[in-house]
């Protein structure tokens, strides 16, 4: 929290060279910095408290027995109770809902199995083969689904999660939004070489300074470290304060994303120059698109997806109180309805036959090379590649989302299949269960292709 001293609104009539004025001022400086001590250090005291608790949280087993009671919002991302929370989330943040058309047609199925897949066997190693199902359970997955020439051609269901429940998407979410400014740019109501300030004046945040909506979706913005998003002391916990992932804490009395990003008024680098993901540059793109439309987030989704895409249930969307959707974060959907979304990625913007998202944006994101600034990732020694608010697995054919604790949505170009993994992981990111997943895509492509 940062404090300001004025001494300009306390008027005191001073005499000149007055000893007697001069000690009440010092008096009232003494007293200024006394309390911003006294509440820092409250500050500090909480912080502490808080990163104790999580500590002892964050070392629950899985499968750790719990009630529903015990659940709030300091734990409900983390073992044991994500088993609930996570396909439970209207119950523990501000949501809108996204409404799916009542009258929507099934997603097509091919029941029994017709690949084999509860039999499948994944290499996880030179040395050993372990069963699709059981390799699943041991990266704790709560729903995964397999989609073959438009048809649901496998799912599975774990931790209490059935086809109807939404489970919170994480990063995931931010795909949406690229594929919205790309859609709204087709449209001419965005350019993706302006700079933010033509759309939000008033934003007031100069970490944006010169910063393009390209820079913005590609995440090229100069924002400083946001450290860890378990420790109260950095930037990273505090943004989850103000999107309303985590509990009111460390001086924060109202939710607000905008109040957040105004604080960033100084560049870590110039815009364009480096690769820093940062959930702040997806949560103001939200921002214009709502802006250029006059539509609220959830009703650009309903429009520019759930309804094409025939969703067959409601999606839902977190909100701050003052309304920001969580577009970084906050969707949160069901299985199925996901498959629908990544046989839209398979198809390149198209779902039976309509077109969703413009072909343009395949063209910009998957079918160009990687280009500087790249992303520091990897996985099984294959460098992960950012555009437009998607990650690319190039040698594999891959488009890709990345959620935390492991919900992901494959467009595997190569074999003409769409996968979804939604999971409970110990941690955000969790390399091996994330090798395991590239290993369960390549073995499924492989085995329906044969």
């Amino acid at each position: 929290m940062t404090y300001i001293i004025s001494l300009s609104s306390i008027k005191i009539k001073m005499a000149k060279n007055s000893k007697a004025d001069y000690k009440v001022i010092q008096i009232l400086i003494v007293f200024c910095f006394t309390f911003i001590s006294t509440q820092t250090n409250a500050q500090e005291s909480e912080a502490v408290s808080i990163n104790e608790k999580l500590d002892v949280i964050r070392n629950y087993p899985f499968n750790m027995p719990f009630e529903r009671s015990d659940i709030n919002l300091l734990n409900w991302q983390y073992w044991p109770y994500s088993r609930y929370a996570s396909h439970h989330p209207r119950e523990f943040i501000p949501m809108v809902t996204i409404h799916a058309d009542p009258e929507a047609a099934a997603l097509e199925e091919v029941k029994n199995d017709p690949f084999n897949l509860m039999v499948l066997n994944v290499s996880v190693d030179t040395e050993k083969d372990v069963l699709l199902p059981d390799l699943l359970k041991s990266i704790q997955m709560k729903g995964f689904a397999v989609m073959h020439k438009g048809k649901l051609v496998f799912e599975t269901y774990d931790q209490g999660m059935q086809k109807h429940d939404i489970q919170i998407l994480q990063s995931t979410s931010k795909t949406f939004t690229g594929m919205l400014i790309h859609k709204l740019t087709s449209e001419g109501l965005l350019d993706l070489g302006a700079n933010v300030d033509e759309y939000l004046p008033d934003l007031n945040a100069d970490v944006f300074k010169g910063s393009t909506l390209q820079n913005m979706l590609d995440m090229e913005v100069g924002f400083p470290d946001f450290g860890s998003y378990h420790n109260a002391d950095d930037f990273g916990f505090m943004s989850e304060v103000h999107m309303g992932l985590k509990p009111k804490a460390l001086g924060v009395e109202h939710r607000s994303t905008l109040l957040f990003i105004q604080q960033f008024q100084k560049q870590s680098f110039p815009a364009g120059s480096k690769f820093s993901y940062n959930d702040m540059n997806t949560q103001v793109l939200a921002m214009i698109a709502e802006q250029v439309t006059g539509k609220q987030y959830a009703q650009l989704i309903e429009e520019n997806f759930w309804r094409p895409l025939q969703a067959r249930y409601d999606a839902a969307i977190s909100i701050d109180e003052d309304g920001n959707a969580g577009a970084s974060w906050g969707m949160a959907i069901t299985l199925r309805d996901a498959a629908r979304f990544g046989q839209m990625m398979l198809n390149r913007g198209s779902f039976k036959g309509k077109r969703i998202i413009p072909e343009s944006y395949f063209e910009a994101t998957f079918d160009q090379p990687p280009t500087e600034p790249l992303s520091p990732y990897f996985v099984l020694g294959q460098q992960e590649d950012y555009r437009n608010q998607v990650w690319m697995l190039r040698d594999d054919g891959l488009m890709h989302t990345i959620g935390s604790f492991g919900q992901f949505i494959f467009a595997d170009y190569k074999n003409e299949i769409a996968i979804v993994f939604m999971a409970n992981w110990k941690h955000t990111s969790h390399l091996e269960s994330k090798e395991h997943l590239l290993r369960i895509v390549r073995a499924v492509g492989k085995q329906i292709n044969r």
